[in-house]
């Protein structure tokens, strides 16, 4: 069955400057698809040299065509037949006296792609500054199409540059089932950084590319689904879907408008203190706070109580606002004397291979020398630890011989009892 091929257009001015454009060749030529609008450009342009269409550019001169900045579409036809229409809309020229002011295109088809075999021109339309060609051509079912325009100099220096949107349509042309979206939720009503589920429907795309999560406008996330829990404001949640391959069709589903109760609470950071000592607890939220369990607190209804416990405590601090329950903890721990050990076996059998002084880790600052009986340095570091700064029974990577050594440890605590000294053995 045949069909017939339309081109319209619709004219206004103005002066624009583009880059170049991706489908100024037969290779990179844009699909036309139904229902969607393309927005094109001829600025920018190059000329297509045609030697993959074997002499292309004679055909388009036969057409009154003189290719200087040509630009590429292509569409298939189905295989029924029917009507088509391509329609330019918004045209607009650089009115630079140096650019043409007219834009001409040609309807061809070839049996392979973007190579030279039968190069078919099929129609021609042009629009310049004062009137504009309409042509009909028939054309056949199941065919691949190309669509050139081409920016003309019209006695110029450079060719027209153009900016247009275009459109193709009818009865050739197969329109597809729009995909379609749309979200729910059960309340609407929520508090900060809680997760309310949101039901998604997604009908009619075979292929999903893309599902943006916008708020306010602002897009927020890439992904089938949302968590409510990123949400800090008032305001108004929609999904925009993106389907297909060639033509990729959107859809856009209502808005769901959250009202977000604000909450947040810090019980602030862990705090360790000398037994005996008092501090001061730096929580943080909204609304009225409250501190559990009570005890060694000046208060439970402050965010910065002062504490003055007697053991390591965890603390809980809970804020309320209009329904809304949020809880943190922190903990309060009391530094631990250390203790040292009085030998260890460095027999590589991972059984007291170390000299493995407990809770020394509380005092990153403590400084420790180890002396043999004839009182030369053996060991001496700053940060002792068991994990990677540690006496191993060596002395400069050389095993040391079973003896009885003697230590000196400064915690650097500020405190009477911060140096202990004594004496360790060293066992095999």
């Amino acid at each position: 069955m045949k069909s017939i091929f339309i081109i319209s257009f619709s004219l206004v001015f103005l002066n624009v400057l583009y880059a170049q454009p991706e489908n100024d060749n037969c290779v990179n030529a844009i699909t036309l698809c139904p229902l969607l609008q393309i927005q094109g450009t001829t600025s920018g342009a190059t000329l297509e040299n045609c030697t993959t269409l074997g002499g292309c550019a004679d055909d388009f001169q036969n057409f009154g065509i003189i290719p200087k900045a040509t630009i590429w579409y292509k569409f298939t036809t189905n295989s029924v037949g029917g009507t088509v229409n391509i329609e330019f809309t918004n045209l607009q020229f650089n009115t630079n006296t140096d650019y043409g002011q007219a834009i001409k295109s040609l309807l061809f088809d070839v049996p392979i792609p973007c190579q030279g075999v039968d190069f078919t021109p099929r129609s021609t339309a042009s629009l310049e500054m004062v009137d504009f060609i309409t042509t009909s051509v028939l054309l056949d079912a199941n065919t691949t199409y190309y669509l050139v325009v081409n920016g003309e100099t019209t006695g110029a220096t450079n060719p027209a540059e153009a900016t247009f949107d275009i459109t193709i349509s009818g009865n050739a042309i197969d329109s597809p089932t729009l995909p379609t979206a749309t979200i729910s939720v059960v309340n609407t009503q929520i508090c900060e950084g809680s997760t309310e589920p949101i039901s998604v429907s997604i009908n009619d795309c075979t292929q999903s590319i893309s599902n943006n999560w916008y708020y306010n406008n602002e897009f927020l996330l890439d992904s089938v689904n949302f968590n409510t829990s990123v949400l800090t404001q008032d305001g108004y949640l929609k999904l925009i879907i993106e389907c297909g391959s060639e033509c990729i069709y959107r859809d856009t589903t209502d808005s769901i408008y959250f009202e977000i109760t604000p909450i947040n609470v810090d019980a602030g950071e862990d705090k360790l203190i000398e037994l005996g000592e008092s501090v001061v607890l730096e929580g943080s939220g909204t609304s009225n706070p409250v501190w559990s369990p009570e005890t060694f607190l000046s208060t439970t209804q402050t965010y910065t109580p002062t504490c003055t416990p007697t053991e390591t405590t965890t603390y809980f601090l809970t804020v309320t606002n209009d329904g809304c329950v949020l809880t943190d903890e922190m903990t309060v721990k009391i530094k631990t004397l250390i203790t040292v050990p009085s030998g260890f076996t460095p027999n590589g059998d991972n059984i007291n291979d170390i000299w493995e002084i407990v809770n020394i880790s509380q005092y990153p600052n403590n400084f420790v020398i180890v002396y043999d009986r004839a009182g030369q340095r053996v060991f001496k570091t700053t940060g002792y630890n068991i994990i990677n700064n540690h006496w191993d029974g060596t002395n400069d990577g050389k095993e040391l011989p079973v003896s009885t050594y003697f230590y000196v440890i400064d915690l650097r605590n500020g405190g009477n009892d911060s140096i202990f000294k004594g004496s360790v053995t060293l066992l095999k």
